[in-house]
């Protein structure tokens, strides 16, 4: 563990311990805290979370890839497959990963992937624009601009 490292480990101790006096829990855990300290948002190495075990590594990856900790759905599906040999266990994760919206969207890299180099190109970054165009909230907040007449015809055709 480096210097910058200690520090944030040293940081989430403190805060957990007065969440813990609070009644509270820290969302997520140490581990997955300290893979995503100093990471790059759009580039994920991969190899800085390959020593963790199963769960821990499922948590960091949806962190680090998708902003967010997995739903409870999503922890119980994973849950099915943590016993399995860890090579093939983070495969199937980051394979997960690489297929989702969000990373296209926002045309996140696993870089230093042992397991499969990631596509990318121009057919890929373009899969992440029509997933751009296609999210729902963003026609919805696009349609509210149009002139109420357009917004009528488009009501009569698509629904």
């Amino acid at each position: 563990m480096n210097q910058t490292t200690s520090v944030y480990a040293e940081i989430y101790d403190i805060v957990n311990e007065n969440m813990n006096r609070s009644g509270k829990e820290f969302p997520y855990n140490k581990n997955t805290f300290l893979c995503d300290v100093g990471s790059h948002p759009q580039d994920i190495c991969v190899s800085r979370y390959l020593q963790l075990p199963n769960e821990d590594f499922m948590e960091a990856m949806y962190v680090a890839a998708l902003k967010r900790l997995p739903d409870d759905r999503t922890r119980a599906f994973w849950a099915t497959k943590c016993d399995r040999p860890e090579k093939d266990f983070q495969k199937e994760v980051l394979q997960c990963l690489a297929k989702s919206s969000v990373v296209a969207i926002n045309h996140i890299r696993l870089v230093d992937n042992p397991y499969f180099e990631q596509k990318r190109g121009f057919r890929y970054k373009a899969l992440g624009l029509l997933y751009g165009l296609t999210d729902k909230s963003n026609l919805r907040e696009f349609g509210k601009k149009l002139p109420d007449p357009v917004q009528q015809v488009i009501r009569k055709v698509f629904l």
